[in-house]
């Protein structure tokens, strides 16, 4: 079945790619071994290897150096130059988490702590629940929080926020249940002052009912974590551009984060990784007009931190101007709608609008839609044209079930070829100039990256 599609969309791509060179950067149409020799089985192969069920490639820990290395092994077998961006990062592990009412009556809960959350001593914490609403400065003003607890919907702004204003409060803990279904599965980006999780929707009205009716609520909440000063890195991979008479020395990013959170990431984010790893296979022997570097990041799921790293050393080295274009891959192997994002109206959309008329010939489901939770965003934040390809629903989304049994090999396929046609096209081929960075002045990026973005792609 898989040999009938790629066979159709070989045809379908030559034609249909051929047609649009008057209207579009193409400067003739795709080779068709560029994409015919892509192989969805081998992509596949790696996220076997990067998604062991038992070995979580969790910032900053030994699963995640050890898919470094693996994939570092991979783009050097290729013949690529390889390289190793290192960066310090806290290393947070979670060790448990339970809350237990004890009045008016005795009932224990799902919970899920945040990541970076601080431990409680040893037996937990045990107060009465206070109501904060979302919050907010002001859902604190006038109450009592001094030694409780306090109970917090999800909502509006960032976890870390919600904690710090409840701790700023006088609160010892916080609790923020969710507004959907499902169990909170998130990050509050850096340590907060004071221990937190997350429960379930339910659980979390039922507890808001019962201090509305005047009930004195007393619960024991347990935390147990371990912070601790880690590494994470990029594992860099660049295939140099041909040198000849007028051929361009800047540099195409084609990257993906090879991080997850503590579940097998075979989806979120291996599928991304291992795309990017069979696209650089069969970029490798290519003679091309433009650097291309293959870029795993590092610990993105903390907070987008390897890529930040990334650009705010090229802003450093005053190399950021060569970056041409950036193609993300995050979670591309679950879903039946492809989506093109970008993280910034201001952004130029030369680079979307490539990958959309290629979609649209082949017949592709996609949308569109703007989103700053992956690693363009940084680029972007520098006025980088970039384009965000993800597969969408994917249900089983920073759960354990994020498993290999649920990639669906077409939406590799129909990925892979995707991607690497439209690269070798626009890295075979003269580009609109972009404009200056969209700031003035880069500052830190966290105030982009910071919040429940992430946690919710």
């Amino acid at each position: 079945m898989m040999k009938v599609l790629k066979q159709n969309r070989v045809l379908m791509l030559v034609i249909a790619l051929t047609l649009l060179v008057s209207a579009t950067v193409y400067a003739e149409p795709v080779h068709k071994d560029i994409f015919s020799d892509y192989s969805a089985d081998d992509a596949i192969g790696h996220i076997e290897v990067l998604a062991a069920t038992d070995d979580a490639r969790e910032a900053g820990t030994e699963g995640e150096h050890r898919a470094a290395d693996y994939i570092a092994d991979y783009f050097e077998e290729l013949g690529l130059q390889v390289e190793r961006q290192t960066f310090p990062m806290i290393l947070f592990k979670d060790l448990g988490s339970e809350l237990t009412m004890l009045e008016p009556s005795v009932a224990e809960f799902e919970t899920k702590t945040f990541m970076y959350s601080p431990s409680t001593p040893e037996g937990g914490l045990t107060a009465e629940l206070a109501y904060a609403g979302l919050g907010y400065p002001e859902d604190f003003a006038g109450k009592d929080f001094t030694g409780k607890i306090a109970l917090i919907r999800r909502g509006a702004f960032t976890f870390y926020q919600k904690v710090q204003n409840a701790a700023a409060a006088g609160a010892i803990g916080a609790i923020i249940f969710n507004n959907t279904d499902g169990i909170i599965n998130g990050t509050l980006s850096t340590p907060t002052d004071i221990p937190a999780l997350a429960i379930l929707q339910e659980d979390g009205e039922n507890l808001v009912g019962l201090l509305e009716e005047g009930n004195t609520v007393k619960v024991n909440m347990n935390i147990q974590t371990i912070i601790e000063e880690s590494y994470s890195q990029n594992v860099i991979a660049t295939k140099l551009a041909d040198r000849g008479k007028g051929r361009n020395t800047q540099t195409i990013v084609l990257g993906a984060h090879y991080d997850s959170v503590d579940t097998p990431g075979a989806n979120d984010n291996a599928s991304g990784t291992a795309t990017i790893m069979e696209v650089a296979r069969l970029m490798a022997d290519k003679k091309l007009a433009y650097d291309v570097k293959f870029i795993a990041f590092g610990a993105e799921e903390t907070g987008l931190v390897g890529s930040e790293e990334y650009v705010l050393e090229l802003e450093e080295n005053g190399e950021i101007e060569d970056i041409v274009a950036m193609i993300n891959l995050d979670m591309v192997g679950v879903g039946d709608t492809l989506v093109f994002y970008m993280a910034y109206e201001e952004t130029p959309t030369w680079l979307q609008e490539q990958f959309i008329a290629s979609a649209q010939i082949l017949g592709l489901q996609y949308d569109t839609d703007y989103s700053d939770r992956s690693d363009h965003a940084n680029f972007e934040w520098f006025g980088i044209p970039t384009t965000f390809l993800s597969y969408r629903p994917d249900p089983y989304y920073h759960t354990d079930e994020d498993s290999i049994d649920k990639i669906q090999e077409e939406d590799m396929y129909n990925t892979g070829t995707l991607v690497a046609s439209v690269l070798y096209q626009i890295a075979k081929t003269p580009m609109p100039k972009s404009p200056k960075g969209l700031k003035a002045k880069a500052a830190k990026l966290h105030s982009v990256v910071k919040g429940e973005k992430v946690y919710m792609k």
